[in-house]
């Protein structure tokens, strides 16, 4: 351990080495604006990997600044309606933009969202048509793009030992039914952003390849996208994702956190998507289309007959649904697609000059019978309303007898900051597994009130919230009616040309059962995140960070967690870049574990648990030789010094430590 401590240390003194004569930096890279708009740790996988997949697309295909509609810059997720408001009135007073450096002038832009709009969209003319789609135009200005991971564990998990038959007789669990990699293709046709079509094949570690799974891969998400084709305003085919109001109906499953209703009145985007993720739940599986009934009436239809993993207790009553898309064992194999789910969804929704309504029906039927029945029908109707000072949003639902509402109201304070107040009341009858709306934990028996604050100018951007939330009945680790209250602020300053200083604090103190009395009592916890970033000059930047956490809940020991992250960025050419980052930490338990942020290939970078005491390291590498090609390579180890094992059960490992390789290629054509 001394030595890998030393390596730690090096690493760490190679990361945070200063240079003097700095020069000021470029512009932001796009893998750091991407970091940056990824940068809430509340966000679930799966939503991460819903918005690494819209954010790529709309880096491919920019907006184009001067026709960009308000639902569509909103969509992006950084603006607030007075940013919005402000860039649609430049443009209105002085014509087109003719460069995106005229971003500065609106007066409502601080330099940090200025830098992560320049990816994202673009300044093109103001009066120019858009292409009609046409065969030609798809075989002349398509673009393919084909791309292989692989990942490489570097150690043995008990699931993949040799078993014995004695054993696996016994305990047929114990041994997985596939090899240790796992590997993913992606295919992907676009055009200009409205034609979209491909497929994503994954295998998990511990899953067949072949064999059982007939068709090689354990997963298949194939899918057709197309938009603004005559009358039809979308069309989609096989897996696909259908937002529609504020998610109570439909909203993919899964809520995308309580930081991202702070600058937007919607939800952003809404409607019919294609799913090319791997993630194994939360998409429809079938055909939608959206049609134009009018100049501002859009009607939508889909209809979808899903397979899904379910846990089936006698054979004819599903207890619950398996959301995590193993099929590694026997028995996970056993829960493979045992149910499919029937779907028919509507909506209709009128939009004009800021103001919209719409209405949602969506009808679910069962294969087998669930403890909620065989399937339930969801009613809702949503409306929004947007002006400069003033936003509203909201969407009230019904199913089988419960019901859900959801508000959210946006103030503009000035030029540089505005408010929100989101109020929120799930019933404990309501029932809707398909809805992603704002909550603490489902969208079912919760009610709350969120207060959300965000500030923007010049150097300084800062933003935060505190929910104060009630669960009506009691839920899982509370035998009763409680209470919990969340509070954060995030605070970025821009200190130079070569420096940027983020904070964050979180606080939440959330009832729970308390075995030695009996009752409930709150169980509190901190997170803290300080973090700087230096550019020392066009091809070298550092990053360092600081972390603490805190768990105390009554007759519990207090529990501290504490970490040091320290990364460097390297770019010496177009062509070539190379990253490394190393952690240290030290935890109390799990309950005070930390949470970093780390780089990866694309698709496959988000924010890793760490818990105990250890360290991480982490190397990353991208060679693109040209502009069809890319290669990129990660390796990371993780060390422990307080265990001699890692995990438990299949996933056992027998070391203190263990490495990992994931090697990721792209081709273009």
């Amino acid at each position: 351990m001394k030595s890998i401590r030393i390596f730690c240390a090096l690493a760490a003194l190679v990361s945070s080495t200063v240079f003097f004569g700095s020069v000021n930096p470029d512009d932001l890279s796009w893998e750091s604006v991407l970091e940056e708009l990824l940068s809430d740790e509340d966000l679930p996988e799966q939503a991460l990997e819903q918005m690494i997949e819209f954010y790529e697309q709309l880096h491919a295909s920019p907006l184009n600044i001067n026709t960009a509609t308000s639902d569509e810059l909103e969509s992006l997720k950084i603006l607030s309606p007075s940013q919005i408001e402000a860039i649609h009135a430049y443009i209105y007073m002085y014509g087109p933009m003719e460069t995106l450096g005229e971003l500065q002038l609106t007066g409502g832009l601080d330099w940090r969202t200025r830098q992560i709009l320049r990816h994202l969209v673009y300044a093109g003319d103001a009066f120019q048509e858009k292409e009609k789609l046409t065969l030609r135009e798809l075989f002349r200005y398509g673009r393919n793009e084909l791309t292989l991971r692989m990942d490489i564990p570097l150690y043995m998990r008990d699931g993949f030992r040799e078993h014995t038959a004695e054993e696996l007789a016994r305990y047929p669990n114990r041994s997985y039914l596939g090899g240790r990699l796992s590997h993913t293709v992606r295919y992907s046709f676009s055009w200009k952003g409205r034609v979209r079509a491909g497929f994503t094949a994954d295998k998990d570690a511990g899953e067949p390849f072949g064999g059982r799974n007939r068709t090689g891969y354990d997963f298949w998400s194939p899918y057709l996208y197309i938009s603004d084709a005559g009358p039809f305003k979308t069309v989609v085919a096989g897996n696909y994702r259908a937002v529609f109001g504020l998610g109570l109906v439909s909203g993919s499953g899964f809520s995308l956190g309580k930081s991202m209703v702070l600058t937007g009145i919607q939800s952003g985007q809404t409607g019919l998507k294609p799913h090319s993720s791997v993630s194994e739940y939360g998409f429809y599986r079938g055909a939608g289309v959206t049609f134009r009934a009018g100049r501002d009436l859009s009607v939508t239809v889909a209809g979808a007959y899903t397979p899904a993993d379910a846990i089936v207790k006698g054979d004819t009553l599903v207890s619950s649904f398996k959301t995590d898309g193993y099929h590694r064992t026997e028995l996970e194999w056993s829960r493979k697609h045992n149910v499919r789910t029937a779907s028919c969804a509507a909506n209709v929704n009128y939009r004009r000059n800021g103001v919209s309504f719409g209405t949602t029906v969506l009808r679910e039927r069962y294969s087998l019978p669930t403890v909620n029945g065989t399937g339930y029908t969801a009613v809702s109707a949503d409306w929004s309303f947007r002006r400069a000072a003033f936003g509203t949003s909201g969407e009230i639902a019904f199913s089988d007898g419960g019901a859900a509402v959801l508000t959210n109201n946006m103030f503009r304070l000035g030029r540089k900051a505005g408010s929100n107040v989101l109020f929120r009341y799930y019933s404990p009858e309501y029932n809707a597994p398909r809805s992603g709306a704002v909550c603490e934990s489902d969208v079912r028996n919760e009610a709350g009130v969120l207060i959300g604050f965000h500030y923007s100018g010049g150097r300084l951007k800062s933003e935060g919230y505190a929910d104060l939330f009630r669960h009506p009945v009691s839920r899982t680790g509370a035998d009763g009616p409680s209470n919990g209250l969340e509070i954060k602020v995030n605070t970025a300053w821009k200190a130079s040309q070569s420096d940027n200083l983020d904070a964050t604090l979180r606080f939440k103190s959330k009832q729970k059962d308390c075995k030695p009395t009996g009752t409930l009592e709150y169980c509190v916890t901190w997170r803290g995140r300080l973090r700087w970033d230096h550019t020392f000059n066009r091809s070298l930047s550092c990053r360092t960070q600081l972390f603490w956490s805190r768990y105390d809940f009554l007759y519990e020991p207090l529990s501290d967690g504490f970490g040091l992250s320290l990364s460097s960025d390297w770019n010496p050419s177009p062509s070539l870049s190379a990253s490394l980052q190393t952690v240290l930490f030290l935890t109390d338990s799990h309950d005070s574990s930390i949470s970093v942020y780390e780089k990866g290939p694309r698709y496959s970078f988000g924010f890793v648990t760490l818990s105990g005491r250890g360290g991480r390291i982490v190397l990353n590498l991208r060679y693109k030789p040209s502009a069809r090609l890319q290669l990129n390579l990660k390796a990371g180890s993780l060390l422990y010094s307080d265990r001699d094992v890692i995990s438990s059960s299949q996933q056992r490992i027998s070391s203190w430590h263990k490495e990992d390789i994931n090697v990721q290629l792209t081709c273009k054509f």
